[in-house]
């Protein structure tokens, strides 16, 4: 796998045309809904690193779309974070920083966007995309953001009835590092949240970026971290910052699963990043140790066909008593030896010999083991 952090050269440009327009099926009021155009289709339809059933996807995003929510546990937001979430920050003493820090660019992001992009563009607009591109990623890199990529949203992995939410097809993807130390606290943090903490940071400097997108001329909208409306991981995969991992989250070369995302959405036809392999895939298949890490075993071992997309797969079922109970969990990011090691080590000896950094000894024989004794209860 040498050279594998390069771009796949060999791979053809996808039709971006976006011919093709998406449907929302409302059977109970007789109504069929034409969505706009889905550009971004066509660069998920021939991704290299990630399988996916074109026809499979696009019938499961038409008939049963995606959620806000994304798991059936926050159906009903306001009491989850009621139950869950507000008494986990008082217990860290960050309550009212907790509070002010999301929910100021959630607002922000859902309610005066329109406003801003009414009155706050720049009547003057930059005419080259390429320095528009440049300036973009040289000021979101500024504002903290380590990973910063261009891609056309694929109107798919957006919630169902959240188009406006998104509505320019030019998707910039920022991800921002998350704090390993206090990542290493997991599951047990000391005073703050490694999740939240990056989730205030990254909300208020992606509207920052928005800022300064509108200053060139361009009306934009952005979607903060915590938020639902847009999926942020098949995105950044499509914008070449990163792989599927095991675990479901998104791996990068820089750090691991250690990031979080957002997104924005501009009116400008800027060029997008060619989606790239950098052998986290493959490395992560022989991995798994999140996998067998994970205290509620909620990762699935082998790859399922799920709405049209081979991947592993989350038990959100299994994943969320862990999750609540340890105050975030993370442990399937704090186990990752991408993230304990970095990219290089990890690159370095599994192309020399298979290795896998930080694989406890002694754990293929008892996977083995254990394999035989569930084939032998089955028999």
């Amino acid at each position: 796998m040498g050279g594998a952090s390069q771009l796949i050269p060999d791979i053809e440009r996808p039709d971006l045309t976006g011919r093709r327009r998406m449907r929302r099926y409302r059977p109970w009021r007789r109504q069929i809904e034409v969505r706009p155009p889905n550009r971004g289709k066509a660069i998920t339809d021939h991704s290299p690193t990630v399988n996916v059933e074109p026809a499979v996807l696009d019938m499961a995003s038409e008939l049963e779309p995606l959620s806000s929510e994304g798991t059936a546990f926050f159906s009903n937001f306001p009491a989850t974070m009621w139950a869950v979430e507000f008494p986990k920050w008082r217990r860290y003493g960050q309550f009212w920083r907790y509070l002010r820090g999301v929910m100021g660019p959630n607002f922000y992001a859902q309610r005066l966007q329109g406003v801003a992009n009414r009155f706050r563009v720049a009547r003057r607009r930059q005419r080259d995309l390429h320095r528009l591109k440049q300036d973009i990623t040289d000021y979101a890199r500024y504002c903290g953001f380590a990973l910063v990529g261009f891609t056309v949203v694929d109107r798919r992995f957006i919630a169902e009835g959240a188009d406006e939410m998104f509505a320019y097809d030019c998707a910039l993807v920022l991800g921002m590092e998350m704090d390993a130390e206090l990542l290493d606290q997991m599951p047990s943090p000391q005073d703050r949240l490694v999740d939240f903490e990056t989730y205030i940071a990254a909300g208020r400097q992606v509207l920052e970026v928005a800022r300064f997108i509108r200053r060139q001329g361009y009306r934009c909208l952005a979607r903060p971290p915590l938020e639902g409306w847009v999926k942020y991981i098949p995105h950044a995969v499509n914008a070449g910052l990163a792989e599927l991992g095991v675990n479901g989250l998104a791996l990068t070369p820089q750090f691991g699963p250690r990031q979080r995302w957002c997104m924005i959405s501009i009116d400008a036809d800027i060029e997008p990043d060619e989606p790239a392999d950098f052998g986290l895939s493959a490395y992560c298949d022989d991995c798994q140790m999140c996998v067998h890490g994970c205290p509620g075993r909620a990762l699935s071992e082998e790859k399922v066909w799920w709405r049209g997309v081979y991947k592993h797969k989350l038990d959100p079922v299994r994943c969320w008593p862990y999750f609540t109970r340890f105050d975030g969990c993370a442990i399937c990011l704090k186990v990752c030896p991408v993230h304990r090691f970095g990219y290089e080590a990890c690159m370095e000896a599994y192309e020399d010999d298979g290795t896998i950094l930080g694989k406890p000894p002694g754990v293929e024989r008892f996977l083995a083991r254990r394999e035989r004794r569930r084939t032998e209860s089955v028999s």
